[in-house]
């Protein structure tokens, strides 16, 4: 069961990242996305979905 459990967390991050690096992003405040939480992953996937050129702004100032 553990196994099962671990599996599904990891797939669904690696969904999550995979989406998020579609749509640009890569890190946010100098973390990668591999190394955020499945939680961080979700929240920030929902944040960008709601406000895409808003989140999108974001990404560019951070990267200036």
């Amino acid at each position: 069961m553990k196994n099962i459990l671990r599996t599904a967390v990891q797939q669904r991050r690696q969904i999550l990242i995979d989406k998020l690096i579609k749509i640009g992003v890569f890190k946010k405040e100098d973390r990668h996305l591999y190394e955020w939480t499945l939680s961080d992953l979700e929240r920030e996937y929902e944040y960008m979905a709601t406000n895409p050129v808003r989140g999108k702004m974001e990404q560019e100032n951070q990267q200036l």
